[in-house]
């Protein structure tokens, strides 16, 4: 009864799930629905299909060629790409670099047939639930396949969406994947993907990133190049180092997740810093490339700059230009090791999407004096930390390295070398610089302790860098004079009343400006009108594209100066360099032999170094100072000749060893003249003064006759007037009618002194100061001075005088 009554309550069996009606049913509507979608998909994709028919494959690994960049001498310097790359075969690829990419950007490349129907799934349903196309799921395959036909440009070029891209990427790579192996497709891709900052190709990458070749990378290495990838111009370790890490870290998981790694490597690896090395292939990121890849696209079409195959000939001197880049770094480095630099360094320095760097910057610029061929061009300190160029664009205050416009403007107005100026302390209210009150300051002379010396002469004014004395003369010939001198020589002025302060270079120019105008104190007074860094072009097959060399060697000239003017001057700044305000650096350097000039320039608040020199071929100016513009120092006493100098000197020198150029030329109507270096005018048998000996201690005679150099239109013609029968403490010129005569009669009567010389035109005999001696002697101008020697030992170069007399006889002396 018991066993019936549960038999009646068991329920009966329900049949499987997949055999009821309702579920057949579904999974027959859902065939149908599949099988309309497919069908669906292959005629709405079908017009895809066929366009991805139509690509070559052979295409698919044509990339541009590079065009070689060559200095003055034909060796390579660059090269010249639209997208800078250096293809290697997949032998010379690690295994890590695949594994790191097979894990950051396409887990299933080995499964797939170029297409990851799963990824692509799941990216559908991503956007799908976001409303937006953020997810992409490209294959390896599909991304070559869109950078190797440029399918984004096509897409936007037909107006078509992202979906139809994707459609022909689909077929694309599907066809690739037929036609060639998956290992040339990991050697295609990775010849090819763009890594940031300017490099493509996992090569150019891994130099330009690391300094090293690919075969050399570390796994961490390599998962910092993969991070790059999704985001080039975030993730590159040269703009974020934060942000590469981020990407690398993700890469190093994805590897341990998939076994191509261990977790404690991850963990290693994770805990590394990213370090980078920048060593490019080609010197591409520098401002001298930037110049010469603007001229070759004003004279190369497009369609030829993307085909590649260029040899550009610069006239840059690769010897030259790394030897600035290497001792310009080298000085600002040690700069800012200085106790009282009180600035951001360079090694601190951490890129971000806004700042400017605030640490010490640099600039070189080296140029041919005739033709205005660049010989060196430094743009600043760190091209991929910024691309301004402080050549063109960084204008700054000169300081003292604008003072020779002025000596040249006085010289123009009658001055002479010889001309005498006062060095003495003067009141900053007359020069209204670095405030009002107190005495200006004398730092042109780059030294702690500078001394006023009373008067002096011009020449020893400019070549020392005396600051009172300057302002003296300059206000002497005329501010307005002055300004337009400075107008000549191609500086900007400001509008308005011309101030004393400009005397003291507070007017900010360009180094292209200075460089070009110091260059006429080497030419007789003329600066070439531009500058040139591309000389010529040329097809790979020697076709000439472009030429500027014919041009470049009668470049166009502009005369600023009369030669006479330009040489005197440039005889100064020789003098500046090896005996004044220079010395210091040209010792230091091992200049010895050096023909030319050179100016320091340091301004009174020691916020810009600038030194600038020259020989006859070529002119050279350096620069360090901060890119803002605010005054501060640059560090306590920050003076030109220590700084920048130096950089200035390596270069000069490997020109000097190099090219040899010969002496600076003097022009027609400049000449020799011995003077009195106390007074300025003609020396005289008694230019002499007593000092002391320092080796014996004694009082002897030293004669102050030098050499000086004048404008035979404006040479003194006058003697001595410190020395002898003829000084101003002579008995002549100390006569007093009241003493001699009587004051009573002659109170009110003044003698006559002369105030110019009364003889004009040439003396070639020294008339006006004769010189008698016996006839077996005779009286010469030698680099003792005017002494009596026998003839037999004279020279063509010595200047001689004669007036005979018979020797007197003996004199006897009779006492009373």
């Amino acid at each position: 009864m018991i066993r019936k009554k549960f038999n009646s309550r068991r329920k009966v069996r329900k049949k499987a799930i997949f055999l009821r009606k309702w579920f057949l049913a579904l999974v027959f509507v859902a065939i149908l629905g599949m099988v309309g979608a497919f069908i669906s998909y292959r005629i709405v994709s079908e017009p895809y299909r066929e366009r991805a028919k139509e690509y070559d494959m052979a295409l698919v690994n044509v990339i541009e060629l590079p065009s070689l960049i060559y200095d003055r001498e034909e060796r390579e310097i660059g090269r010249l790409f639209v997208e800078n790359r250096s293809p290697i075969p997949i032998e010379e690829i690690p295994q890590k670099m695949i594994d790191a990419l097979i894990s950051g950007e396409d887990k299933r490349f080995f499964d797939h047939n170029g297409v990851d129907f799963i990824g692509i799934g799941r990216a559908a349903y991503l956007n799908f639930k976001s409303g937006d196309e953020d997810s992409g799921a490209s294959s390896l395959t599909m991304q070559l396949a869109r950078n190797a036909y440029d399918l984004k440009a096509e897409a936007l070029k037909r107006g078509e969406s992202n979906y139809e891209r994707k459609l022909v990427e689909i077929y694309l790579a599907q066809r690739i994947e037929k036609h060639y192996t998956k290992q040339k497709i990991l050697e295609f891709y990775l010849n090819r993907v763009a890594f940031g900052s300017g490099y493509f190709g996992v090569r150019s990458a891994s130099l330009g990133y690391f300094g090293k070749e690919a075969k050399d990378l570390d796994t961490q290495e390599c998962a910092s190049l993969v991070g790059c990838i999704k985001n080039p111009s975030v993730f590159s370790p040269l703009r974020s180092k934060k942000n590469n890490k981020k990407a690398r870290d993700h890469v190093l998981n994805r590897m341990a997740l998939e076994g191509r790694i261990t977790l404690f490597e991850r963990d290693r690896l994770q805990a590394l810093p990213v370090e980078t090395n920048p060593n490019p292939i080609q010197r591409n990121t520098t401002h001298i490339y930037d110049r010469i890849a603007a001229t070759v696209k004003d004279h190369v079409s497009a369609d030829a700059l993307a085909k590649g195959d260029l040899r550009v000939f610069t006239s840059i001197d690769r010897d030259i230009q790394r030897a600035l880049e290497r001792k310009l770094k080298e000085q600002l480095d040690l700069a800012e090791t200085n106790e009282s630099y009180n600035h951001p360094r360079y090694s601190e320095y951490e890129r971000t999407a806004t700042s400017r760097p605030k640490y010490l910057q640099g600039a070189a610029l080296m140029v041919d004096n005739n033709t205005g061929e660049v010989i060196a061009y430094i743009g600043g300190r760190d091209f991929s930390h910024s691309q301004y160029d402080f050549i063109e664009a960084g204008r700054k205050p000169l300081g003292t390295a604008f003072f020779p416009f002025i000596y040249a403007a006085a010289l123009e107005a009658g001055e002479t070398l010889s001309s005498r100026l006062i060095d003495e302390a003067m009141d900053n209210r007359q020069v209204m610089i670095d405030g009002v009150e107190g005495i200006l300051g004398e730092w042109g002379s780059e030294v702690n302790e500078p001394r006023y010396e009373g008067e002096i002469l011009l020449r020893h004014a400019l070549a020392t860098s005396k600051i009172a004395a300057t302002v003296r003369l300059g206000r002497k010939v005329g501010l307005d004079k002055v300004r337009l001198m400075a107008k000549r020589f191609g500086f900007s002025t400001p509008r308005g009343k011309a101030l004393p302060r400009e005397l003291m270079g507070t007017e900010s120019v360009s180094l292209s400006e200075l460089v070009r105008a110091y260059a006429a104190f080497a030419t007789n007074g003329s600066t070439p009108s531009k500058m040139v860094w591309v000389t010529r072009i040329e097809r790979g097959d020697g076709t000439v594209v472009y030429s500027n060399e014919g041009q470049a060697a009668r470049s166009k000239q502009t005369a600023v100066l009369q030669p006479a003017t330009a040489y005197l001057t440039h005889s100064v700044l020789e003098s500046a360099l090896k005996e004044g305000s220079g010395k210091r650096g040209y010792d230091a350097a091992g200049m010895e032999g050096f023909r030319g000039g050179g100016k320091t320039g340091t301004t009174s608040d020691f916020a810009d170094n600038w030194f600038v020199g020259y020989n006859s071929k070529v002119s050279c100016a350096v620069w360090a100072g901060f890119w803002d513009g605010s005054r501060e120092e640059i560090y306590h006493g920050a003076f030109s000749v220590d700084t920048v100098m130096p950089v200035w000197a390596d270069a000069m020198k490997i020109y000097q060893r190099k090219y040899k150029p010969l002496p600076v030329v003097r022009p027609e109507g400049v000449e020799l003249m011995k003077i009195c270096k106390t007074s300025g005018l003609r020396v005289t048998l008694e230019c002499e003064e007593y000092e002391r000996n320092l080796k014996t201690g004694k009082m002897e005679t030293v004669s102050t006759a030098t050499n000086e150099l004048y404008d035979v239109k404006s040479r003194p013609l006058g003697y001595c007037d410190e020395h002898g029968s003829g000084s101003r403490g002579s008995d002549a010129s100390a006569f007093s009618l009241t003493r001699h005569v009587g004051a009573r009669k002659y109170k009110d009567i003044q003698p006559v002194q002369p105030i110019a010389p009364t003889l004009l035109g040439d003396d070639p005999y020294n008339s006006s100061q004769p010189a008698f001696v016996p006839k077996d002697l005779t009286i010469s101008t030698t680099s003792r001075g005017l002494e009596a020697v026998n003839p037999d030992v004279l020279t063509e170069q010595d200047d001689v005088s004669i007036i005979h007399m018979e020797r007197p006889g003996k004199v006897l002396i009779l006492a009373d």
